[in-house]
């Protein structure tokens, strides 16, 4: 009697475990499906951003690019020049007009060399 009863439980623990590992090798499989979808995604370049939108994008640069090459950098002698009349108590549409400053680089300038200093 007691034999039948180990052989009962060994029968058991043996479709127990069985169970557990064909459960072990259905989740392996899925994983290896999701890495193999993940290297596929990668060598092909998959992303979340549409390419129109990349490419938009892109374009918005180039412009911005293009548009800060065109304007004359403001030469040294004009910064030298807001700086002495800034010195000398001359006011913002002055450093403006005479050194070709915009309206915030000739508050800055009047900023840093004060009237009178």
């Amino acid at each position: 009697m007691w034999l039948e009863i180990g052989m009962g439980v060994l029968l058991v623990l043996a479709l127990v475990q069985c169970a557990v590992l064909y459960r072990l090798w259905q989740h392996s499989l899925q994983l290896q499906q999701r890495v193999e979808q993940v290297v596929h995604d990668t060598a092909h370049g998959v992303t979340d951003v549409p390419t129109s939108m990349l490419v938009a994008a892109l374009g918005r640069v180039e412009r911005q690019i293009r548009h800060a090459e065109q304007q004359p950098p403001p030469t040294r002698q004009s910064y030298e020049l807001a700086q002495q009349l800034a010195r000398e108590g001359a006011d913002l549409d002055q450093l403006v007009s005479r050194c070709g400053l915009s309206r915030d680089e000739a508050r800055l300038v009047m900023q840093m060399h004060p009237a009178g200093s």
